[in-house]
């Protein structure tokens, strides 16, 4: 990891925990040369999934387009969007467990 301040590129971790959102790590980090400290966040990154058209194309998956049509679909319902998304949630959990 480089220092941001000097471009050095010998750091050490003091500390690493758990990010707020759960999905990410935090690391405090010292920079040996300037000894300025600076955090960064990790998070990792799947593989991307592709959704296979009916004319045989290959797209990646959109996240947003399921929660555009099911907002289309229930235009005229009282489903709120905290609801969609969390079907558009379990959709792609779904989706990356298989």
């Amino acid at each position: 990891m480089r220092c941001p301040f000097c471009a050095n590129s010998e750091t050490s971790v003091l500390e690493s925990r758990v990010a707020e959102d759960g999905q990410s790590l935090r690391r405090r980090r010292e920079c040996e040369k300037c000894q300025k400290r600076f955090t960064t966040f990790e998070r990792i990154e799947g593989p991307t999934i592709f959704v296979i058209k009916r004319d045989g194309n290959r797209q990646p998956f959109d996240r947003e387009k399921i929660v555009r049509g099911v907002v289309k679909s229930f235009d005229k319902r009282p489903v709120s969007i905290d609801l969609i998304n969390q079907l558009a949630d379990e959709v792609e959990r779904e989706v990356r467990r298989k």
